[in-house]
């Protein structure tokens, strides 16, 4: 991917969710519409059951 297909924004007013597939989805930036760098998230793990891969610390 490009780097012009990711959100550019310099102060991005909020995320949603977006561009989903069969692995995940993006984050996607509410005023440009374009995937958040590195906000890819993974569904579908081992166990069958749809999560969000957040890792909390």
């Amino acid at each position: 991917m490009l780097n012009c297909d990711y959100c550019q924004c310099k102060y991005p007013k909020g995320t949603t969710t977006g561009f989903e597939d069969e692995f995940g989805y993006w984050d996607v930036c509410t005023e440009c519409g374009k995937r958040i760098e590195e906000g890819y998230h993974y569904s579908n793990h081992y166990d069958g059951e749809d999560h969000d891969d957040i890792e909390w610390d």
